[in-house]
């Protein structure tokens, strides 16, 4: 294990899916700072939550508005935050304020650093409960966008977090792992029995070994992904993407621009993904009419089992039928000569849906 990293942070774990921006920030001599707005606001964020909780422990409250204002006035000034983020910040504490409780009973800690020496590893977790049967780690993020519960299970801190946790605090049958969206007044939770956690190993050891073969050949790749939302590292690939424009005159000329598409239809997708991590953290992107951002987006899911279940009720049977969304439409939209032949079975299957709500990323004209 190398002497310049022996302890590794969720960070940095996270930071080698692409192997350049972890070097940039971790390995270099001289690291370099990658931060803006969004890591500035969420860092005060966190400090005030974090003085907050901790004066609420200590004077055994659940809530106290006067102590909140204190904490957050103590912060901006200790943090020396800049003048155009006090306005964005004291918004997002005042409306978090508003509605958190301390569970004052379970309470166990609030950003103290957590270290696993024989696995070299340590993390900070933003907040912890320790209940009779269940360990909880809350996490807050003032990202714009949220999450659903059945989200969390496949988040990347969600899974460090939680393994660490069940090494550091055995015993417990039960490791709940949820994120606070303040900016969005939600949240979003998922829970690990203790016998699924030791399976969460392998995100932490695999990224130690991919570190670890980094170090050794010396070779620091640039790897797109979702990283590149809110990266701000010169990149040798997302800032060189070509956009010059071509005539074919030869067989040799169009394969050349075959093999461009390419690259550009893959460098489309990075930006795409690129923007979508700034707007997660800052907010719409507007240009020329046209805005970039999240959208809640319906949808309706309809039980196969049941819609067989409505058709066979109804004397619809086929051996051959498929529940899909265009065959599910067609019942549910038939035509009247089939509604007076099956009488009743369009509101059936109709009742059956259930609508589930996304945040969509999307671009629409203003």
């Amino acid at each position: 294990m190398s002497k310049s990293a022996t302890f590794y942070r969720r960070s940095a774990l996270e930071a080698v899916s692409c192997p350049k921006r972890y070097y940039e920030l971790y390995e270099r001599p001289d690291p370099v700072v990658d931060s803006g707005d969004a890591a500035m606001r969420g860092s005060v964020f966190h400090a005030v939550a974090e003085v907050y909780i901790k004066r609420l422990a200590s004077l055994g409250l659940v809530s106290d508005h006067e102590e909140l204002m204190r904490a957050l006035e103590a912060t901006i000034v200790a943090m020396k935050t800049p003048a155009h983020l006090v306005d964005e910040v004291t918004s997002l504490v005042e409306r978090w304020g508003l509605t958190f409780e301390l569970d004052v009973d379970s309470y166990l800690l609030a950003e103290e650093t957590q270290r696993l020496e024989d696995q070299h590893v340590e993390w900070t977790p933003d907040l912890v409960y320790a209940r009779p049967h269940e360990l909880e780690q809350v996490d807050w993020k003032t990202y714009w966008v949220g999450m659903d519960d059945k989200d969390v299970k496949n988040e990347f801190q969600a899974q460090v977090y939680v393994w660490q946790a069940a090494q550091r605090w055995p015993g417990f049958n039960s490791y709940r792992f949820t994120f606070s969206f303040p900016r969005l007044g939600t949240s979003a939770t998922h829970v690990w029995m203790a016998d699924e956690v030791p399976d969460l190993g392998t995100v932490v050891t695999s990224r130690i070994a991919i570190i670890e073969q980094c170090k050794e050949e010396n070779r620091w790749e640039a790897i797109p992904g979702s990283q590149c939302g809110y990266c701000r590292l010169e990149c040798p690939i997302k800032d060189h993407a070509s956009l010059e424009t071509s005539r074919i005159l030869t067989h040799e000329q169009a394969q050349a621009i075959a093999g461009e598409l390419l690259v550009l239809e893959k460098t489309a997708a990075n930006k795409k993904e690129a923007l979508k991590g700034w707007c997660e953290a800052n907010g719409l992107v507007s240009l020329n009419g046209i805005e970039w951002g999240f959208k809640p987006q319906a949808s309706v899911r309809y039980p196969a089992d049941k819609v067989i279940d409505a058709l066979r009720e109804h004397g619809v049977d086929s051996p051959s039928f498929k529940v899909t969304q265009s065959n599910i439409r067609l019942y549910v939209k038939s035509s009247a000569a089939f509604k007076k032949k099956h009488p009743g079975l369009s509101e059936h299957i109709m009742r059956l849906g259930e609508e589930t709500t996304k945040q969509s990323f999307r671009k629409w004209k203003t």
